[in-house]
């Protein structure tokens, strides 16, 4: 703690209690800067370690929607596949039934 020293003409017009009471809130003061700096550095420590852990839980939601994503894709492509083999089942039965009625009519 530094000390703190009154001038003189300061000290003659405020008295001895004067003094003691101007020196106890400045000192009252400097603890309280003190202690509002402490807080500031461990909110601004709190804050930093949030934003580490907030990229943290980002990237692994980006690694979690990017598998989503790729088994999504393998659905849809397997699905096409299958839709196109069903649809290619339709068609060549509806081929043989026209043709079947058509020979059925031409007789």
């Amino acid at each position: 703690m530094s000390v703190i020293t009154i001038p003189r003409p300061l000290r003659e017009r405020l008295g001895d209690d004067g003094v003691d009471a101007l020196i106890a809130v400045i000192n009252e003061s400097s603890l309280r800067s003190r202690d509002d700096l402490a807080t500031k550095l461990d909110l601004k420590t709190e804050m930093t370690r949030l934003e580490l852990k907030i990229e943290s839980v980002k990237a692994d939601l980006e690694l979690k929607i990017e598998s989503v994503k790729a088994d999504l894709e393998l659905k849809i492509e397997s699905n096409k596949s299958e839709t196109l083999k069903w649809m290619f089942i339709f068609w060549a039965g509806q081929l043989v039934a026209f043709f079947a009625m058509l020979k059925a009519f031409l007789k």
